[in-house]
This record gives C-alpha cells, structure tokens and sequence, in this order.
C-alpha cells in the first residue's frame, strides 16, 4: 500500500496521502503502529474513524474523515522528528506487505 506524508501543520497535524478508500489506509496504519509499538488499540467514539493506543509513548490520534482525509495527530510538536522517522518506516513495512 502506498503512503507518504503531504504536509504537517505547526500545531502538529501530519496529513498523508494513502492508496485505499476512506478509513482503510488509516486503520491500517494505526494497526501496524501498534503492532510495533505495542499497547492496545481503541476506537474512542463510535461513529469516527479515529484511534489511539493504550500504552503509546506519544500519544498519537489516527484519524479519518472525509474533509481532511487520513492525518495523525501528535500529542507534542518536540515528537515530530521521531514519529515522521517511525511513520516512514511503517510506510516501508506496508508497502513490502502488499
């Protein structure tokens, strides 16, 4: 599957670009970040595509919704380096995976 970042605002939103139709790239992002991060998937409200992992150290938001499309959300801003870094490596993952 194809992923890449378009864009990350200032307050710490990371916009991505994916193969896929509507929440699909996303909850399958937010899988293998969990897999590798370990911790517990949850799916905070019901009727959003959105999910967090119990346990993460960065407290990440994945998130799809059709105005903004597929975007994780840092919790800080001085995490940005470290999870582009973790993010472009599970982009590696997911695209050898398809």
């Amino acid at each position: 599957m194809y992923y890449q970042i378009s864009r990350i605002t200032e307050d710490g939103w990371i916009a991505i670009d994916a193969e896929g139709y509507d929440a699909a790239p996303i909850i399958m992002l937010a899988q293998a970040y969990q897999q590798k991060m370990g911790g517990t998937l949850i799916k905070p409200y019901e009727d959003d595509a959105q999910f967090i992992i119990k346990g993460d150290p960065y407290r990440l938001v994945f998130q799809y919704d059709d105005m903004f499309g597929s975007i994780v959300i840092l919790n800080d801003i001085a995490d940005k380096e470290k999870v582009v870094e973790i993010l472009q490596e599970l982009f590696q993952e997911l695209k050898e995976k398809k």
